[in-house]
């Protein structure tokens, strides 16, 4: 099963933070991030509707969490 599906098992991978303060993405609020190789996903976790939202996947540099 490949990382980004993952998620929908188990959406707070152990060693992955919530983002603090939470990003700002197209009006929404990513709170966790998922570290693939170079790559970040950006996402939120609705628990009470069991939905993962992901925001953004981005490439790792200075503008990631910006």
């Amino acid at each position: 099963m490949r990382p980004v599906e993952h998620l929908s098992v188990c959406p707070r991978p152990f060693g992955e933070p919530k983002i603090k303060p939470p990003l700002i993405i197209y009006h929404f609020s990513a709170q966790y991030h998922l570290r693939i190789g170079r790559w970040r996903v950006l996402y939120d976790v609705d628990d009470q509707r069991r939905i993962v939202w992901i925001f953004a996947l981005r490439k790792r540099d200075e503008q990631t969490y910006q």
